[in-house]
């Protein structure tokens, strides 16, 4: 007996509570079971379905897979790139390498680049929950699992292939393998290969690691062991030299160049420059507009609003029961594992004074948040004991709201700035054998959605391509084989938005966009 009270009160003195008695192994095995289960379905059913169409970015990173597959080159006919041209300041090359496999089997589908990211959210769960669980047992485990399964912003980026949306699991599941590094130090080795690939996930991360490596290197002083440490080092640098090396050249305006069999692009600006503090960006200014989105959980972005209603991206609960989550862990410390959190979460602070942020460029913060506004919640609701019933009934109001909201918002219909039906317009298009083929301009980068839809080979992209300025952060394309962009009296069939028809000739209705005949005036025009 005396025993057993000494374990459970240097569980307490580390932070950790004793377990209640009803959680038994088999029920908190069920209870996450059933937690986990619900959360990928969240993050997977109807994905190619919700949000409808794709976003401009998700089709380059899933045009760039297909363009890799089958030409090994990207549509700027780089070789295996470390770093995507892209639109020419750059795009972030993982989620295409990732996509590949799925390109091979799926072809031009919505799923091709949705699911790397949202089988990345779903993985995410078990992560944190482990986290939870080293920290402060597994009713604290549970009750965070519980609310990262149904949070907004993590429900939303796992279904949206955003390249830059895979970079929090890679980041979490390095500070998971460095926390675990304190007992089993050759975990450092998985904890560097995941902190060396989320480079490549968002140029973030060269901002977030260095900051966060320094602290880890504090918490870990006693535990460190000369050849793990080393063998980490190792495993880090082996993928973080050649992105290293790719945006060095860069930022010293060289030309592009070879790593072994990649290649080190050239790119029109950097991406990281011009949205951070290296670009001449105010740390004054950055910090206002983070301590904005953090009082508002909104950055005025229509993408990251739709659905979420007046309760933000953490609920309108979040941010109040971050704040006692913060306080509960200086009172109550468990800095075995919680330090590495509360590491993250001040580097990802940081990192917000230094880049100009928007909800997708801070997103190594939300996890960390999300973890002590679960801490939060867990403190006051050991304090309500049978009460703690009534928060709990509203949490699940929070996501009924949620859900309801985000499904009428990016389903049916769907959000315009995913654009439904554009590419079964193009596809249909294409399938009349018209020749040259007009995408609406309103569409932003519509020749990337040609490329994707049309699977043009990137050989014949780089051959006929004709930009507006090709020296653009943002390169606008006029026209390429077979599509124009800029003049649709150049065209034999067009692509067109609602708004764009006026007494037009429609032959076809797909979502917000149609299929329309050139009138007869135009096509005796371009003979003339």
């Amino acid at each position: 007996m005396k025993q057993r009270n000494k374990r459970s009160l240097a569980g307490r003195r580390r932070g950790k509570q004793p377990s209640a008695p009803w959680l038994t192994g088999r029920r908190e095995a069920y209870i996450a079971g059933t937690l986990l289960a619900l959360g990928c379905a969240l993050r997977l059913v109807a994905l190619a379905a919700l949000p409808r169409g794709l976003n401009q970015d998700e089709a380059s990173s899933a045009y760039e897979a297909l363009a890799l597959l089958r030409s090994g080159m990207d549509r700027c006919g780089n070789p295996w790139p470390v770093l995507l041209v892209s639109w020419g300041s750059g795009q972030n090359a993982l989620l295409s390498y990732l996509a590949i496999p799925l390109a091979a089997i799926l072809g031009a589908s919505e799923w091709t680049v949705r699911l790397p990211v949202a089988l990345s959210g779903c993985l995410t769960l078990p992560v944190f929950w482990r986290l939870a669980r080293m920290s402060r047992g597994p009713g604290f485990g549970l009750a965070a699992l519980a609310i990262l399964t149904v949070n907004p912003w993590h429900i939303m980026m796992s279904r949206w292939g955003l390249e830059s949306n895979l970079l929090p699991f890679f980041l979490l599941t390095g500070v998971w393998l460095t926390a675990l590094a304190r007992e089993k130090p050759w975990l450092l080795t998985g904890a560097a290969a995941a902190f060396g690939l989320s480079l490549y996930a968002y140029g973030t991360a060269f901002f977030f690691l260095p900051l966060f490596f320094c602290g880890a290197l504090v918490l870990l002083r006693r535990n460190l062991r000369p050849v793990p440490f080393l063998t980490a080092l190792a495993v880090f640098l082996l993928p973080a030299l050649p992105i290293g090396i790719c945006q060095a050249r860069n930022a010293l305006g060289l030309p592009a160049a070879r790593f072994l069999c990649f290649t080190l692009p050239r790119l029109t600006e950097g991406r990281q420059a011009a949205t951070s503090v290296l670009g001449g960006a105010s740390p004054l200014e950055n910090l206002r507009d983070l301590l904005r989105i953090l009082r508002t959980q909104s950055d005025g972005l229509i993408w990251n609003s739709l659905g979420i209603g007046k309760g933000g991206i953490l609920y309108v609960f979040g941010l109040p029961a971050a704040v006692l989550g913060l306080v509960y862990a200086f009172r109550r410390r468990a800095w075995e594992t919680e330090g590495f959190l509360l590491l993250a979460l001040a580097s990802a602070l940081v990192c917000g004074v230094l880049i100009r942020v928007n909800i997708n460029r801070i997103n190594m913060l939300w996890l960390p948040l999300i973890y002590f506004s679960a801490l939060g919640l867990w403190a006051a609701l050991q304090k309500l004991r049978l009460w703690a019933l009534l928060p709990a009934a509203g949490i699940a109001v929070c996501f009924a709201l949620f859900l309801s909201g985000y499904g009428a918002a990016l389903g049916r219909s769907g959000n315009a700035n995913f654009f439904p039906g554009l590419g079964e317009a193009i596809r249909a298009a294409l399938a009349q054998n018209a020749g040259t083929v007009y995408v609406s301009n309103v569409v932003n980068q519509p020749y990337i959605f040609a490329l994707y839809y049309g699977e043009i080979p990137p050989e014949t992209f780089v051959e006929s391509v004709e930009y507006s300025d090709p020296d653009a952060a943002f390169r606008q394309v006029e026209r390429f084989a077979g599509f124009e962009f800029s003049d649709p009296d150049r065209a034999d069939v067009l692509v067109l938005h609602g708004s764009e028809l006026a007494g037009r000739n429609v032959t076809g209705i797909y979502g917000s966009y149609y299929l329309c005949e050139v009138e007869p005036s135009e096509q005796e025009t371009q003979t003339q």
